[in-house]
């Protein structure tokens, strides 16, 4: 899917670069990519990064899936900078997150590089990040949102801020520790935080995401899913995106 909003590009028209830069670019990255050294081979990704052409962009697209997780990142890094070829660009960044599921980084990095990005099309595919498993990856994706600035986001963002609000309100009620393994609680109860992925500790660390992430799409200053839900009912038919 990727490849083919790519390759529509490449039949569209003008490029970013001259194809001639593009070849030899691609040319010297060819040669370069041969290397056992992961690290030469970060350095080759880098360099082919420095030519944005629909062309690079297909041989980065191919390294988000193919190579170790620092050439992964390396390339998702340089992808997020193709802004004259964003469509495609999202495409392919947004592409790749299935395949890196296991990789925690690299999946994280790649919701990263849609933020850096800021291409409108991917809104959806942040939302949808929102519910992943790993609270890194899932905060990477509420922070990409922020940055992309759509008013798609908002709602969405205060639904997870109700959640996030609500689950932490009950943990901290029962007395649990959000940063060490043990028991706890009241009135008989125990509770258990086994990992950093617990419920609990989730909430923690999206509940500021989501705020600052609101606080950038709005440039407005509001602190709890009451105050963010009650300025959204005022002002959802009137709010129009910065970005």
């Amino acid at each position: 899917m990727m490849t083919a909003a790519i390759l529509l590009v490449l039949a569209a028209g003008p490029s970013a670069q001259d194809d001639k830069a593009a070849e030899e670019a691609l040319e010297t990255f060819k040669a370069a990519y041969k290397s056992t050294s992961e690290a030469d081979r970060v350095a080759a990704v880098n360099e082919l990064a420095k030519v944005h052409h629909p062309k690079t962009l297909v041989r980065l697209s191919a390294l988000l899936t193919a190579d170790g997780p620092s050439v992964r990142l390396a390339a998702a890094k340089a992808i997020s900078g193709f802004v004259e070829l964003k469509k495609p660009a999202a495409a392919a960044l947004s592409g790749a997150l299935p395949g890196n599921a296991r990789e925690t980084t690299v999946h994280a990095g790649l919701y990263e590089a849609l933020g850096r990005l800021e291409e409108p099309t991917s809104v959806p595919t942040l939302h949808r990040g929102f519910d992943e498993k790993e609270t890194v990856v899932a905060k990477a994706a509420v922070q990409a949102s922020g940055q992309v600035g759509q008013a798609a986001s908002i709602e969405p963002l205060i639904e997870l801020l109700k959640k996030s609000e609500k689950i932490q309100k009950a943990a901290s009620g029962g007395g649990v520790d959000f940063t060490t393994s043990g028991t706890g609680g009241a009135a008989g109860q125990n509770f258990t935080v086994r990992s950093d992925d617990s419920p609990a500790k989730r909430a923690q660390e999206l509940i500021p995401a989501i705020n600052k992430a609101l606080a950038e799409i709005t440039h407005e200053s509001n602190g709890s899913f009451e105050t963010w839900n009650a300025w959204w009912s005022k002002n959802r038919a009137t709010f129009k995106s910065f970005k």
